[in-house]
């Protein structure tokens, strides 16, 4: 049994969707018995609304880097993100927005900010329609995940850091940092997923464009979208156009 965990945006999803080639290869990959799903930083609002719009199924679903797991169709594992409130005052200074994710609920800190990139900011606005919103951080009633924009990767890098410092599990990824429960990662939900369907971990393979990804792409046969940053095409060894080309490449 082969199973294949792909990140979402940049990698699945370029240039605004899914390319019609990948949806076939994706489909013909699933006919011959493997299983294919979606490892991303994506919520699960956002997210399950363009895997509908595009008819794609997923066999799991892996969401906000692991805080949560769906395998066919039901949650199988949920993290809470404990301890965020020391991090808040850090996230004012330097990020341009930050949004935390919660059980139905989500708060934008600031929540009347606007993006110049047209695509983020239609993002902010679905997010919007898809949750509850919440005024204030400190009235969340639960928490799985905190997304922050940043000016920039390097920002992202040094914040990333500045978390670390603070005790808290935080991926970069591009110019946004994912703050997460501790112990939660790609990678470690990939080897959840895996254990439950008994695959071996030489028929696990893993594709992403990010540096949130280059655990599992290291970890797990990995392919790279040739525009990723170097350092993320040297953890997965192979480097693909789409995700379809990876499929075909797995016979």
């Amino acid at each position: 049994m082969k199973l294949f965990a792909c990140d979402y945006d940049g990698t699945l999803s370029q240039d605004g969707g899914v390319d019609a080639d990948t949806l076939r290869a994706i489909r013909d990959y699933q006919a011959r018995g493997g299983l294919f799903g979606i490892c991303s930083g994506r919520d699960p609002g956002s997210l399950k609304s363009e895997l509908a719009a595009c008819g794609l199924n997923c066999d799991f679903l892996i969401m906000m880097n692991g805080s949560r797991i769906e395998c066919g169709g039901a949650c199988v594992r949920e993290h809470v993100l404990e301890g965020f409130e020391k991090a808040l005052p850090l996230l004012r200074e330097r990020c341009l927005f930050f949004s935390m994710t919660g059980d139905g609920e989500l708060c934008l800190c600031p929540p009347d900010f606007r993006l110049e990139e047209p695509g983020e900011q239609a993002y902010m606005e679905r997010l919007r329609t898809q949750y509850r919103p919440v005024s204030r951080p400190e009235d969340m009633r639960v928490v799985y995940q905190i997304s922050c924009r940043t000016p920039d990767q390097a920002s992202a890098v040094a914040l990333a850091e500045k978390l670390h410092g603070l005790g808290l599990d935080a991926f970069p990824n591009w110019e946004y940092v994912d703050i997460v429960p501790p112990g939660v990662s790609k990678a470690e939900a990939v080897a959840f997923v895996a254990g439950r369907y008994g695959a071996a971990e030489q028929d696990i393979y893993t594709a992403g464009d990010g540096r949130n990804d280059m655990e599992m792409l290291s970890r797990f046969g990995g392919f790279a979208i040739e525009y990723a940053e170097e350092c993320v095409r040297r953890a997965a060894g192979r480097t693909v156009r789409t995700v379809g080309q990876a499929l075909r490449q797995l016979g």
